[in-house]
Formats: structure tokens, sequence, C-alpha cells
């Protein structure tokens, strides 16, 4: 295939989605891939999806092998570990773990039906150009040696956060260097547990202390015996390895102490908004590659999946209309940034917010109830903390010996709203990102909380 509609690097979670939607659509589409076929799916993540996500597009629910466990709620524990916010009952957090190689294959499979050719052992080179548009890519076959390109209306860059292909386009509609301080190092093993677990479809969620710095750590069951756990820590700060935390963390944790390791693996991971634009002159980009992720535990399966589709239409909508250039393309942007794309910007204040609170002053808060568990589902829906003047008295009685924490609170709900706000706004053409950044970084610039007594 020499020339094609839609050429994707990436045959992850988001790639496979994409790929099948352009094809159900009639778009004439190739899939790439650096591994073998086999291996396609296989990733070190911690493996969780929500339900809402296979709601929202139509994807089949996980099944069968593709199941390591169901999840119906979520722990989430302070920097003592105790205190910690019992989350049940809220749709947005019940979902799977998944068997990250059968469910990926099981996406390739449904791409490749739809009628995805699929090339596996591809390392892409990068974009070609004509002009300021990108036009195709170069490739090199891995099994032969064989060095070729392809020619297409729509390049999609699915690649992952290394972006083999947004990496290497200089357009002041793409973004390409990505603050340290905005990804994750993370390091995380799938463990055999001495013991059944006694709740298997409740995650375990840890922010910050003495085994995630200024990060969050996890335990994801994945089956009544064994987990998928790990710790993740932000970049460039100087906090040590996330393996070495996570070694001491398990050591110490006693559901894990003495568990068998079955795999491990590390690896960056983004933690903020996505980028400011998701498209450029003959190029989209979808998943981590655009940073779609959860800012605060860097979960981006449900996300990406939710942009394939969009993404898929979007290609169709500007390949008839013969209009491949950021202009054509831009309703990408305005179909999932001023929807979906919202709630993870407002989720980048939140992660702001535990971030810069000390332990301390985090204790103190699980401990009063400062925070409460309809806080966190709030916040992960991208709707700040719903607070009647009521509910914002009895706080205010519980936090009488930190009343700079909850001012800080409210401010970042503030903060929360006011991003969600511009995001809904997003501009309608690219004439107008320069004024809408500027805006949205002043926000984000805004969203220090350090000073808090």
């Amino acid at each position: 295939m020499k020339r094609t509609d839609v050429v994707i690097v990436g045959a992850g979670s988001a790639g496979c989605v994409t790929a099948r939607r352009c094809a159900e659509l009639g778009l004439r589409t190739l899939l790439l891939d650096r591994k073998p076929s086999e291996s396609v799916g296989d990733k070190v993540c911690g493996d969780e999806v929500s339900r809402t996500h296979f709601e929202a597009t139509g994807i089949d629910f996980p099944s069968g092998e593709e199941v390591s466990s169901v999840v119906a709620g979520a722990d989430v524990y302070p920097p003592n570990m105790i205190n910690e916010l019992k989350v049940r009952g809220w749709k947005d957090f019940d979902g799977w773990t998944v068997n990250r190689i059968k469910f990926g294959q099981r996406l390739l499979e449904e791409a490749m039906r739809a009628g995805v050719q699929f090339k596996p052992n591809i390392h892409v080179g990068g974009p070609t150009f004509r002009g300021e548009k990108v036009t195709g890519v170069t490739y090199k076959d891995r099994s032969t040696g064989e060095k070729s390109s392809v020619s297409s209306k729509i390049v999609v860059d699915a690649s992952g956060f290394s972006s083999v292909i947004r990496k290497k386009i200089e357009s002041p509609l793409v973004e390409v260097e990505i603050d340290k301080r905005d990804i994750a190092l993370c390091y995380r093993e799938i463990l055999e547990l001495r013991m059944p677990l006694a709740e298997p479809e409740v995650a375990r969620v840890f922010l910050g202390g003495k085994y995630a710095p200024q990060g969050y750590g996890w335990i994801f069951p994945k089956g009544k015996q064994q987990v998928n756990a790990g710790v993740g820590i932000s970049g460039g700060q100087g906090r040590g390895s996330p393996k070495a935390l996570f070694m001491n963390f398990k050591e110490d944790y006693p559901l894990l102490f003495r568990s068998k390791v079955i795999a491990a693996g590390g690896g960056a991971v983004p933690v903020r908004r996505p980028v400011w634009s998701l498209v450029g002159n003959g190029v989209a980009f979808v998943g981590d590659a655009a940073l779609m992720v959860n800012p605060i535990h860097g979960g981006g399966i449900g996300a990406g999946m939710r942009a394939g589709i969009i993404l898929g239409e979007v290609a169709k909508e500007a390949i008839a209309r013969k209009n491949t250039s950021a202009k054509g393309l831009w309703h990408f942007n305005t179909r999932f940034l001023s929807n979906f794309g919202r709630r993870l910007a407002s989720l980048e204040i939140f992660k702001r917010l535990l971030a810069d609170v000390s332990d301390d002053d985090m204790d103190y808060g699980f401990e009063k109830r400062i925070l409460e568990a309809g806080d966190l589902m709030a916040a992960n829906k991208g709707d700040g903390f719903q607070m009647s003047a009521f509910n914002k008295m009895k706080r205010v009685k519980r936090a009488a010996g930190k009343l700079g924490l909850l001012r800080s609170i409210q401010r970042a709900t503030s903060l929360m709203k006011k991003i969600d706000k511009e995001y809904a706004q997003y501009p309608s053409g690219p004439d107008g990102l320069e004024l809408w950044k500027t805006k949205v970084q002043n926000i984000i610039d805004s969203a220090v909380f350090k000073k808090i007594g």
C-alpha cells in the first residue's frame, strides 16, 4: 500500500479504535506498529478502564479472558494511610482491570475485520511533508530491514508518549516539548499475593507520603489473589527512583509483603491536560501521543477510545470535503477538547492541588473530612467541589485548625470552573488558538497552593 486515505502509527487502544472507525466509514486505512502481531496490547499500565467509556463509544465491554477483575469502588489513602475515603456506588469508578494483551488483541482484530490493513514489526522514521503539510510517513520493516514510505491524506500519531510523529513537526499549532513536571515516572509489578484479597473488586490509591512523594501509588485487583501495584512520581524533581520507592512500599505494606512477582516494568506517562491542538496540517494526534490522560494517575485507555471514535468520523468528513489541513480537521479539537477534554483539563488543577498540599495538611483534610468521597467523584467528572451553604459551614467548623487548607480547596474549585468554562469555548478555528491558549495558561500558572496554613 503506497497510497492510502489514513495511516495510523501505533496499534494501542487509541490507534486500533481510530483505525476501526476509519475503516468502518469506508476509508482505506493502514495501521503500523513496532511490535509483532502477538504482542500488540502489551504495555506497562495500570490496566484499569471504566465502564462509562464503553457506554460512550459503543465498544463492547471487556469479557472472558480480557477481564482480570471487576472494579466496583476505590479506597483513597492520605500519606499516613489512615482515615481513607471509601468511594462506593459511583458509576464513573466502576469498570474493570483488563488483561492488556487479550484486550489489545481484541481491538486489533476488530479493526482488521473492519478492513484495516495492519503491518507489524514496523519502525516509523517520521513524517514526510509537502511544504508545511504532513503527507505520509517513512518506515522500516524490522523483520526484513526493507525501507519504504507511504503517502496518506491524513497521518494519525497514536504512537504513545514517544509520539514519533508529533515531536518531528515544526508548526505553531503543534506542541512539541513537554515540561518534565508534567511527566510521571512509573514503576509497576503484577504480583501474586500470599492470600486472597478481602475485597477483590476494590482499587486502592495512595496519595503522596513516604512512598510516592508528590505522586501517587496504586494497587488494582487483577483477580482474587493477584494485583497490579505501582508508584508514579513527577519527573524532574529529584525524588529518587520510582522502583526504589515501590520496593520500600512493597516491603512495608502488609498486603504486598513476600508476594510473588509475575511481571515488572517501568515507563513515563504524561500527567497534564491534552496538547493545545490535536491536529495540524494533514496530521492528528490521539491517545498518549496527544496527552489524553487523567492527570491524577495517568490512565488513558478510556480517553483514547473516546477520541478514536471522534477522529475516525472527523477524518471521513475532512477527506470527503477534500480539506485535510488543520482547519479541515479542526472539528476533532472542538468535539473532543470542548467536551471530554474539559474534564481532563480540570483535573490538572486538582492534580496541582494534591501536589502542593503538604502531607500533614492532607492527613488533616482526610481525618476531618474536609475532603469527602463526593469531592473526589465531582473532581473526577471535572465538576470541581460542589458545596451548598450548609455544607460549607460544616466544613469550616471541621477545618478550624486548617482554614488555609479549606481556602486552597475552594480556590482550586474556582480555578477548575474557570478552566472548564474556557474549554467549553474552545476556538472554532486555528486563528483563535493563541488568544485561547493565553487565557488557559494564565489559569494554570495561577494554580499554586503551597502557602497553606
